[in-house]
């Protein structure tokens, strides 16, 4: 256990392989794979959140295995340290791309992700890749945006087998209290009040 480990674990979070080993970490961020295309996370941690969204998201998991026994949650981000999303805000700040980040620097700082109340996450198919939704992760486009797929498919935006994918991530999330943010296929919550991070500890290192 690194010391991001237990920084997750001494603000009261859970981590989330713990609950379910099936689910696969593909933190993003600890990578170039991600829309700023730079390796953001000084060091490999675990997938935390905090407690009610971690059980949901394991139960989603069990949900899918039960339905489709070969495929699995792949995780790309959960609870993200402040310094992160720092860091992340300097690289946007005054591009096209900084709407997309929240602002780290206002009263309630940071993003629902910097306090384990939110999580990104697909589904891996059978044959271990990642099941089409339409765009992949970061994608910042009507293509990704959640609610309106129907549409999206009839306007050929998105094809079917990336609207039946959807239907399928977002049937065993919902299942479990867990919505998607509008803009964001991959993004999930179960608190969407900015009110409700009060309830939860800032990840401030």
């Amino acid at each position: 256990m690194n010391e991001y480990d237990k920084e997750f674990e001494k603000a009261g979070l859970i981590n989330l392989q713990q609950l379910d080993s099936s689910i696969i970490a593909d933190l993003k961020y600890a990578t170039t794979d991600n829309f700023v295309g730079k390796k953001l996370y000084p060091q490999k941690f675990g997938i935390y959140l905090e407690p009610t969204l971690a059980y949901a998201v394991a139960n989603a998991s069990r949900l899918l295995r039960q339905m489709l026994p070969h495929t699995r949650i792949v995780v790309f981000d959960a609870a993200r340290p402040l310094s992160v999303q720092q860091k992340m805000f300097e690289i946007v700040k005054g591009t096209e791309q900084e709407k997309y980040v929240a602002n780290p620097y206002g009263s309630l700082h940071g993003g629902y992700h910097n306090y384990g109340m939110a999580v990104d996450m697909s589904i891996e198919g059978e044959d271990g890749n990642l099941l089409d939704m339409g765009t992949g992760f970061d994608y910042f486009a009507q293509e990704a945006h959640a609610g309106n797929e129907q549409s999206m498919v009839r306007n050929g935006v998105i094809s079917m087998e990336a609207y039946r994918n959807r239907m399928l991530l977002y049937y065993v999330t919902s299942c479990n209290g867990m919505l998607p943010y509008e803009y964001e296929w991959w993004h999930f919550q179960i608190e969407q009040n900015e009110e409700d991070k009060l309830k939860h500890r800032l990840l401030e290192f």
